[in-house]
Order: structure tokens, then C-alpha cells, then sequence
């Protein structure tokens, strides 16, 4: 960074911007405005005053609002596959089941932010570029999936009659579909636990090995 007059002149340094930290400080911002006014009614200049910054500053990093809109997702989605991915793989079903109803067992303050999706970003679905980007997580997720129970298909833990990518991807919409049921419909901890104990046996049930009749 080059330093201007005034700073040369009085011999000092300028100002070293941390530019990861001010992304993560703008995209706060711009969530509380997007809360607080809608997301269609929210302008760039109003987020840029929520960040404390010259309206020329925000868009150093980031161009529009739709940009903002976009790696508000990125993040939030970044942060789920930092919880999922990684690791290595389990080597039985139950243990794959145990993990699952870990992965979903969320807190209630993280799971009340899908309400908070849907309300401030819900209309961006109609815009096909904003859908496919999400789309991707999913894809992503359905792959890290369909890895972990083709390995367990080798390990006769699940029947190799399913098909991996297929299955992966219907895992990826029912973790979705119950984790927004306690966000958006303020399902208390007690039963959503039991809703997803529920949930999860169903699943490993069709996942099991059919017992061979004729041995």
C-alpha cells in the first residue's frame, strides 16, 4: 500500500487493512440492514453507512450488493462443510448414523438463521444464477456423501443394490428439510431430537443389507 502526502510529510506509516477482516465486517453489516429493512429495500449506500464506510470503499470489495448477497451464502455454506467434510471415513453404519445425528443436532441460535435466509433471500431464488449457486453446496454435499457410503458399501455395512450418488443426494434434502423445520417452525430441542432420532433410524433401516432368505 502506498502511503499518501500528508502521511509522508508527517513520517507516518499508513494504515494496514486487514482485508479479510473487513469483508467479514461488511457482510455483518449488510446482513443487520438486510434484516432491518428487507433485502429489496436495502441499497448499497445504506450498508455502507451501517460499516462505517465511504460508499467508494465498500465496493472495493464488493461490487454490488448482489456480490454481498452471494458471499453472505458462501460463508454461511463454507462454515456447514467445515463441519461435515473432513475426517476420516466410518467404518460401520451405526457409527455413520451416530455422525449424521451429530452433524444435525445444530444449535437452536444456528438453526433460527434459515428463517432469516429465507426471509431476506428468499426472492433471490428467482434469479437462476443465485439457485445454481446454492445448487452447488448441495452437489458438493451430496458427493461427500455418496464417497462415504460407497466405502461402506465395500465394507458390506450397506446394500450394494443402492445406488451411491442417488442415495447421497436424498441424505443431503432430508438433513435440509429437517434442520429448516426446526428453524422455521420454532420446533422446541426435546422433540427435534426425537424427530431426528426418527429420522435418522428410517434411514439406516433402507440403507442395511437384506438378510439373504436362503442361507
Amino acid at each position: 500500500m502506498v502511503a499518501n502526502a500528508d502521511e509522508e510529510e508527517r513520517g507516518q506509516m499508513p494504515k494496514v487493512v486487514d482485508k479479510a477482516r473487513m469483508r467479514d465486517e461488511i457482510l455483518e453489516a449488510a446482513m443487520g440492514v438486510f434484516v432491518e429493512k428487507g433485502y429489496h429495500a436495502s441499497s448499497v449506500s445504506d450498508v455502507a453507512r451501517a460499516a462505517g464506510l465511504a460508499k467508494g470503499t465498500l465496493y472495493i470489495y464488493f461490487d454490488s450488493k448482489e456480490a454481498m448477497t452471494t458471499a453472505i451464502v458462501d460463508r454461511h455454506f463454507a462454515t456447514l462443510e467445515g463441519q461435515i467434510a473432513g475426517g476420516e471415513p466410518c467404518e460401520t453404519l451405526d457409527a455413520f448414523l451416530d455422525e449424521l445425528y451429530a452433524t444435525m443436532d445444530i444449535p437452536a441460535e444456528e438453526a433460527s438463521f434459515h428463517r432469516v435466509f429465507f426471509e431476506v433471500f428468499g426472492p433471490s431464488f428467482a434469479s437462476d444464477a443465485f439457485t445454481c449457486h446454492v445448487a452447488r453446496f448441495f452437489d458438493r454435499l451430496g458427493a461427500h456423501y455418496a464417497d462415504r457410503i460407497s466405502y461402506l458399501q465395500q465394507r458390506g455395512e450397506i446394500s450394494d443394490q443402492l445406488h451411491a450418488p442417488s442415495m447421497a443426494r436424498a441424505l443431503a434434502s432430508m438433513m435440509d428439510g429437517v434442520v429448516l423445520h426446526m428453524g422455521l417452525f420454532d420446533i422446541n430441542r426435546r422433540r427435534y431430537r426425537r424427530m431426528l432420532r426418527e429420522t435418522i433410524m428410517m434411514f439406516g433401516a433402507g440403507l442395511r443389507p437384506i438378510p439373504d432368505k436362503r442361507v
